[in-house]
């Protein structure tokens, strides 16, 4: 399993969807980084310690609940893992589960 430092890794602050609307996007993350350990099949464990701003939805969405929708739920929860080390790591797992949630529920109606 890939330990994986969001704020040493990525960006200490999360940005928005699109790279069109800011920096360190949702859309880069997904296509640089998760994609790329889906198609090589290795687990990540996402810590975000470090991180100097909150998620916003966008970035939730584009990154975690597109590529769930894409790679399925189960497929999706085989491959992300969350560091559980802290209140803001657990939080962070919560509000990836209802973007994916919401993301999976959107694409079936």
């Amino acid at each position: 399993m890939k330990h994986y430092n969001f704020a040493n890794e990525y960006a200490a602050v999360p940005g928005p969807r699109n790279e069109d609307i800011g920096p360190n996007s949702g859309k880069k993350f997904r296509e640089k980084v998760l994609r790329p350990l889906f198609e090589s099949n290795t687990e990540i464990e996402i810590d975000i310690s470090g991180t100097t701003l909150s998620f916003g939805p966008s970035f939730l969405s584009e990154a975690f609940g597109e590529l769930a929708v894409e790679k399925g739920k189960d497929r999706f929860y085989q491959i992300i893992h969350f560091k559980h080390d802290s209140l803001k790591n657990i939080k962070f797992q919560h509000l990836v589960e209802k973007y994916v949630d919401l993301a999976i529920n959107k694409k079936r109606r």
